[in-house]
């Protein structure tokens, strides 16, 4: 059993403005059944979450009591009950700056995988819905959404005790409540020590300058090879592993790519993380307004499609089937 531990508390807030309810379980959850499948589909939605930011325990946050609890736990000084009672009470205090109202299911769980442990903090959400009595009367009730992810971290241990590390811990923040958001970060003293998009624009610039060495053929081949690579990793909640990728490229010289970024990085690095949405618009091109939306690989560029960046015309030479036939259905009707 993967889960060594796993607990459920709640805090809610009927109204805005209003007190903070709190309940707490006075012992864990068994780990199985139901809630092991609750915890598989909650980390399979955190993991494909493209909203993944990575970083530390501010070292600013001096008055973050997380970190404490949680080496006592890690020492077998207080228990993993008494731990997740004593955060979600920091959390209820912390939500207490905030007016909105919510109700959230607090599930915390410890998972071990081949020496490795990860605590889990997931706010489970509930989605409502109608259903028919056995009187044939309309009822409402609540059932939980486990795709959708607002409030999340995740505490590598085995990373935490590296000296320097600054990527042991992962959240997701809720983009439709900054208040709410806010006060998460601050609860959980997270402090983000990975610019994604400025990591993903450097990796992509030092993909093209591989692709300038090869064959435009090859160059195509290995653009997609790369990509496809890193959104898979990516969506696994794995980061880019730059010698596995080369290797993957290239089994004859499965150092050759990893050793061309080595060189082209201003500060190198084994592995890195990236942003999934720049990955994609890397090998393909999308774009949509109110009345059109057009995508298409990059592959396309320069021989089907061409575009004329000072008229701004796009020109496409090759129009797929089923647009011949609805633009076929169109002119005859005008007819």
């Amino acid at each position: 059993m993967s889960i060594k531990h796993c607990i459920i508390h709640s805090l809610k807030r009927p109204t805005e403005g209003g007190e903070i309810s709190l309940k707490l379980r006075d012992a864990e959850n068994t780990p199985e059944g139901p809630i092991v499948s609750l915890f598989t589909q909650l980390k399979q939605s955190f993991q494909r979450s493209a909203q993944r930011q990575y970083g530390l325990f501010d070292p600013e946050q001096s008055d973050n009591p997380l970190p404490g609890w949680l080496k006592q736990y890690e020492s077998e000084s207080m228990g993993f009950t008494t731990v997740t009672k004593k955060i979600t009470e920091h959390l209820k205090s912390t939500l207490e700056e905030t007016k909105d109202g919510f109700s959230g299911h607090l599930l915390f769980a410890v998972e071990e995988l081949l020496e490795e442990s990860h605590l889990y903090f997931f706010w489970i959400n509930h989605t409502e819905a109608q259903f028919i009595d056995s009187d044939l009367d309309i009822d409402n009730l609540e059932y939980i959404d486990a795709g959708k992810m607002n409030y999340v971290f995740k505490l590598d241990f085995n990373q935490w005790q590296v000296e320097n590390w600054q990527q042991y811990l992962v959240t997701i923040t809720s983009r439709g409540n900054k208040d709410l958001s806010h006060a998460f970060l601050q609860f959980c003293g997270f402090v983000s020590s990975v610019n994604l998009q400025q990591q993903t624009d450097e990796f992509l610039t030092i993909v093209d300058e591989y692709a300038q060495t090869l064959t435009p053929q090859d160059s195509k081949q290995y653009k997609n090879k790369i990509v496809e690579y890193c959104v898979e990793q990516d969506m696994q909640g794995n980061p880019i592993n730059l010698k596995d990728l080369s290797g993957e490229l290239n089994s004859t010289e499965p150092e050759h790519f990893s050793d061309f970024v080595k060189d082209k990085q201003e500060d190198p690095k084994e592995q890195i993380y990236a942003h999934r949405n720049s990955l994609k618009k890397f090998v393909r091109f999308y774009g949509r307004e109110k009345d059109l939306s057009i995508s298409f690989s990059s592959d396309m560029m320069g021989e089907n499609v061409i575009y004329n960046p000072e008229s701004g015309e796009l020109t496409l030479k090759l129009v797929p089937k089923s647009l011949k036939q609805q633009l076929a259905k169109y002119l005859k009707r005008d007819e």
